[in-house]
């Protein structure tokens, strides 16, 4: 997300696209969750045939990627957490 398409909201509006993205971020987790799960099922079962490699390459690249979006969310919500900061600073 662009610091444009938050920063003309106002405080209530990023407090509610806060939650949203942790909301965002848990299912990210969720989705490293399983495919750790998976990729550890499919290692204890063994490797044995090429589709099994393959699988457990997919698990680990959603894995992967998941575990990306959910760190490039906090970086940007972090961005937001310092924004509502100065806003309050400014109002007390």
């Amino acid at each position: 997300m662009k610091d444009d398409d938050w920063m003309g909201k106002d405080s209530e509006a990023l407090e509610r696209l806060l939650v949203e993205r942790w909301l965002y971020r848990g299912g990210m987790l969720a989705v490293m969750l399983l495919a750790a799960i998976f990729t550890t099922y499919l290692g204890i079962r063994g490797l044995a045939s090429a589709a099994d490699f393959v699988a457990a390459g997919a698990f680990l690249g959603v894995g992967i990627a998941a575990g990306a979006v959910a760190f490039m969310m906090r970086l940007g919500d972090i961005r937001i957490h310092r924004e509502l900061r100065r806003r309050r600073g400014r109002s007390i």
